[in-house]
């Protein structure tokens, strides 16, 4: 066996010289910067890849990474490296990719090659993907979210993960049918495309080796049940649901694409347990949402991959979790999180239906309907019902009259915290001219209250936090 530390200052060097190299092509001109890249991106990718085989643990490995991460966050704040961050784009992908790594090495060293094909398929696929979308002069163009995709690159993001899940499958999904190693294959290398492409700002470093380890994991965890054709049928319908909901402009593209993802790692992870309560959530909201709209206050349900991340984040974080780490209490603290999501949303939307003017949380003064912070007693009796309609959906599995209160009560608080983030944290911008104040900043507008990046999404996401948190502080002390 090598000595860790000899191999740890052989990948250090490698590393180093790969950033000198950069450097020094950036400067001379000497190659394309954005094929250099992405040669780079390759060659430090296979290295993690093998890193589990040639590494007994992870303590040198992590410390590269957190070397790497330091390295590239410390030249980014500061204009420095600029062959890696000089992209035509803001890209955080140099900072993510050894944060990715962090988060699968730590808890799951052991998953060998799990961990490998993950960051196999980011060092191969994912430049293959940007190179042909970059440079094949034929390429046929789609927006999902912020930024420009192509069909060709996203066609060969999917065949190159297929080809690296097939060469791999031996090792990844041993013991699998010819027919479940199939369905395995393809809608594995399906979701880890789509997370590809609705990622931005280079989030793909991060999103591509987590999507792909989960849904390894979770094929193989199918695969002991024995139900991969069942739970094929189920996503199957699903999809054409959020479809239905997608052309019925309940949900843009890019909501429609991770919603489908977030389902199907929920059902497959989670079974009916977890599906069914995100089911009512995502339902019943988007009813009561257009029933909103029929009122004179008119907002867009028109969903978007950030709302969908920003409700349903942290609901699935919860079922991943409790995957890994099964405890009765964090079965709970899911339908506190969604039922915080849906307790806010009915509140948000019954409360315009009310006659009197909303009033703010904290200072109590009359603000427009819709407008963040503002509470009416018609939108609280909204938010009570949104929250106990999640639990009456999760009494069906849990039986349980005590926690069914827990729930409602800590998914109540997680709307009223919204609330009360809305009204102090959450930003607020003036235009120009001074005649217009809005939530949603804009190009020559100013911030006058709150956090400039805390936005509703951001409210949204601490609000899904909180009441898991609350469930776990009320139960703890009753």
């Amino acid at each position: 066996m090598i000595n860790p530390w000899a191999l740890f200052s052989f990948f250090l060097f490698f590393i180093i010289t790969l950033i000198f190299l950069s450097e020094f092509f950036y400067k001379k001109n000497f190659l394309n910067p954005q094929i250099f890249r992405a040669i780079i991106h390759s060659l430090v990718g296979i290295g993690v890849s093998i890193s589990p085989f040639i590494f007994e643990n992870f303590f040198q490995p992590i410390f590269l990474a957190i070397i790497f991460f330091s390295i590239n966050l410390f030249s980014y704040k500061n204009n420095q490296l600029k062959s890696f961050h000089n992209v035509n784009r803001d890209s955080l992908g140099t900072i993510l990719f050894p944060i990715s790594f962090i988060i699968l090495a730590i808890p799951f060293w052991e998953n060998k090659y799990f961990i490998s094909s993950s960051f196999l398929i980011l060092a191969i696929s994912d430049p293959l993907a940007s190179i042909v979308g970059n440079y094949y002069k034929k390429a046929h163009f789609y927006r999902i979210s912020k930024e420009i995709k192509s069909i060709e690159g996203s066609l060969i993001m999917f065949l190159s993960t297929s080809s690296i899940l097939v060469l791999l499958s031996g090792n990844i999904f041993n013991g699998f049918n010819i027919i479940n190693s199939i369905i395995a294959i393809l809608l594995c290398s399906l979701f880890i495309t789509i997370s590809e492409s609705i990622s931005t700002k280079g989030s793909d470093n991060l999103s591509i080796p987590l999507t792909a380890f989960i849904f390894i994991e979770m094929f193989n965890y199918l695969n002991e049940l024995k139900t991969i054709i069942q739970f094929s049928l189920i996503i199957s319908i699903i999809i054409c649901i959020l479809f239905y909901f997608y052309r019925k402009n309940h949900l843009s593209l890019s909501g429609f694409l991770s919603a489908s993802l977030m389902a199907t790692l929920i059902t497959g992870l989670g079974g009916l347990s977890y599906l069914i309560p995100i089911i009512i959530f995502f339902i019943s909201s988007t009813v009561i949402s257009k029933l909103g709209q029929s009122t004179k206050h008119k907002s867009s349900i028109n969903r978007s991959v950030s709302q969908v991340i920003s409700n349903g984040g942290i609901p699935l974080l919860i079922c991943i979790i409790n995957h890994f780490y099964q405890y009765d209490i964090l079965y709970l603290a899911f339908l506190a999180s969604v039922a915080a999501a849906n307790s806010d949303t009915w509140g948000t939307e019954i409360g315009k239906f009310s006659n009197v003017k909303p009033v703010d949380i904290i200072s109590r003064i009359t603000l427009r309907k819709g407008e963040s912070g503002g509470v009416t007693n018609v939108g609280l009796l909204g938010s009570v019902i949104g929250s106990f309609l999640i639990c009456i959906s999760g009494y069906l599995f849990i039986n349980n009259l005590k926690y069914v209160f827990l729930i409602s009560i800590s998914g109540f608080f997680g709307a009223i915290f919204d609330s009360i983030l809305g009204s102090t944290l959450q930003g607020r911008f003036i235009s120009g001219d001074g005649l217009k104040i809005s939530e949603e900043k804009k190009d020559n507008n100013y911030l006058i209250t709150g956090v400039n990046i805390f936005n509703n999404d951001a409210v949204n996401l601490c609000c899904t936090l909180s009441a898991p948190i609350f469930l776990l502080l009320i139960n703890y002390y009753l």
